[in-house]
């Protein structure tokens, strides 16, 4: 079959133009352009700047400081008084954020402040639509010139300059939708063979993303091993902020500006989330982000893992897992981030079977206690409760059986878990790959997907449970189980006895002075 033309052989329809071919065409309207173009503006005119920082990772593009050479020596060259130099960092085409910089040189325009807008190419001025319709009518009003390094002066005084200047500028879309395909073709077939292709640091590793950083990375892997163990995100950033590391973020304004950000709650939060730590690739497409926009939620990269990637782990992959669904999970019962008290959201009301929480201990009210939400059921003094508590743990862990409750066998093993998820992953990816060539219909794709996730997440769970640190191990193996007892955090103790028990505090009886063991109920968990 003969290859077709650009223009169908069907009246009124036109076949996408290959890349060359569209080169071709806005060369053909530039030379169309200078021959027509009218005279320049005068020796004197006023002229603004404006520059786009790229994020191509092609390395076509030229980086905004030859952008900005080029634009000023076009400025010299032509005796323009350059008042203005307006930049913006790179901003997708299909969102909706504002562009301050491309905002400021509208204004300009609008003030009679400006005759002329020089820019590096017309792709580094407009971005979609949108944009162009407000910058082309603004300039044909206020009879501004735009002046590209790149390209020709575009005028509106005349209908042939007016009609050219809208078909670059359509020319200039396509080939911005030409360069984003390939660009997400690359990304995604990058993704699927688990290699790294850009974007910021990540805590742990090197720029390049291939190698870690031995000092972060310890801290990262002592912070999933603190996180699994009961340690809240704000000690684990406390933590690492006391090793003196940083986010790699600085500060954007105020006493802060240009200085390197601490950790805090939400940052530690995302470091554990990350599948980067345990050599996961994820992708998210701009479909993806799209969808999370219309529903008002966040993007997490956990939620967008396709495969093994080509760098070093810090953690296992069943670690990751037991981190993402302690800190994702919603059902999972919580104590308050800042909770200082053993059985603060731990214990339940025998009652009612709500949780206790900690109050009292100020001036009004010097004895501490624990009562349930309800306030009706349960108010017991905190102190004798809590040593009651910790002799019977410190009393449970120092039988000579106390080593049997590290022994799990029926532990999964993890590198067979592991293959059993990539093999699913290729699986879908198979599926995908039929539809798309239509061996499948979609209703055996709807259905082949579906049970293929619903094995994927059974596995994941598996690996998440694996992941899961033993908090007894430093009590079962010391000498003195007591001193150990007592040297571990609140957030340790709390984690062990959630562990090990199921604590119901009772009404201590009315007129009663005396702690009463019988009013604290506790329940082994099975295995304990």
């Amino acid at each position: 079959m003969p290859r077709a033309s650009a223009i169908s052989s069907v009246p009124g329809t036109v076949s996408p133009p290959r890349s060359a071919r569209v080169q071709a065409t806005r060369r053909t309207l530039e030379r169309q352009m200078l021959s027509t173009r009218p005279e320049e503006p005068p020796m004197t005119a006023s002229a603004a700047i404006y520059l786009r920082i790229s994020e191509d990772r092609t390395g076509e593009e030229a980086g905004v400081t030859r952008q900005r050479e080029d634009c000023e020596r076009r400025a010299m060259d032509r005796g323009w008084d350059v008042v203005a130099v307006e930049q913006d960092n790179d901003v997708s085409a299909k969102g909706r954020q504002k562009r301050p910089g491309f905002e400021r040189v509208l204004q300009l325009i609008e003030d009679g402040a400006v005759q002329v807008v020089i820019a590096w190419h017309l792709d580094r001025l407009q971005r979609n639509r949108r944009d162009e319709v407000r910058l082309y009518e603004l300039c044909e009003k206020r009879k501004v010139v735009v002046s590209l390094v790149r390209g020709p002066d575009l005028e509106w005084e005349t209908p042939t300059g007016r009609y050219l200047a809208d078909n670059l500028g359509s020319l200039a879309r396509l080939e911005i939708e030409q360069k984003s395909d390939r660009q997400k073709r690359a990304q995604a077939q990058a993704a699927q063979a688990g290699r790294r292709v850009g974007g910021r640091k990540a805590f742990g590793y090197t720029l390049g993303g291939t190698e870690v950083i031995e000092e972060e990375a310890a801290a990262v892997y002592d912070g999933y091993r603190a996180l699994l163990a009961g340690e809240p995100l704000a000690e684990i950033a406390r933590d690492w902020n006391s090793r003196g590391l940083t986010t790699g973020q600085r500060g954007n304004s105020g006493e802060r500006k240009d200085v390197p950000s601490p950790f805090t709650r939400s940052s530690v939060r995302d470091v554990l989330l990350n599948p980067r730590n345990a050599a996961l690739r994820s992708h998210v497409t701009e479909e993806d982000r799209e969808r999370a926009r219309e529903e008002r939620r966040r993007v997490y990269a956990c939620d967008h893992v396709v495969g093994p990637a080509t760098w070093p782990p810090i953690v296992d992959e069943g670690t990751w897992r037991a981190a993402v669904d302690l800190l994702r999970d919603p059902r999972r019962r919580t104590a308050p981030a800042n909770a200082r008290a053993l059985l603060t959201g731990v214990a339940r009301c025998g009652t009612c079977g709500d949780t206790v929480h900690s109050g009292g201990a100020a001036m009004t009210q010097p004895l501490r206690i624990y009562r349930c939400r309800s306030m009706k059921h349960v108010s017991r003094a905190a102190e004798p409760v809590e040593a009651y508590v910790s002799a019977v743990v410190v009393s449970r862990l120092s039988r000579p059986d106390a080593a049997d409750l590290l022994t799990d066998e029926s532990k999964p093993d993890v590198g067979k878990l592991r293959e059993k998820a990539v093999a699913l992953r290729t699986r879908l990816d198979g599926a995908a790959q039929a539809f798309a060539a239509g061996a499948i219909e979609l209703s055996q794709l709807t259905r082949i997907t579906e049970d293929i996730k619903t094995r994927l997440t059974e596995v994941e769970n598996e690996l998440a449970d694996a992941g899961r640190v033993d908090v007894l191990g430093p009590l079962v193996s010391s000498a003195d189980v007591q001193a150990a007892w007592d040297r571990m955090s609140t957030a340790r103790r709390r984690a062990v006895v959630d562990l090990l028990m199921v604590v119901r505090l009772h009404p201590p009886g009315r007129g009663t002075r005396t702690f009463r063991p019988e009013s604290v109920e506790i329940e082994w968990v099975a295995g304990a």
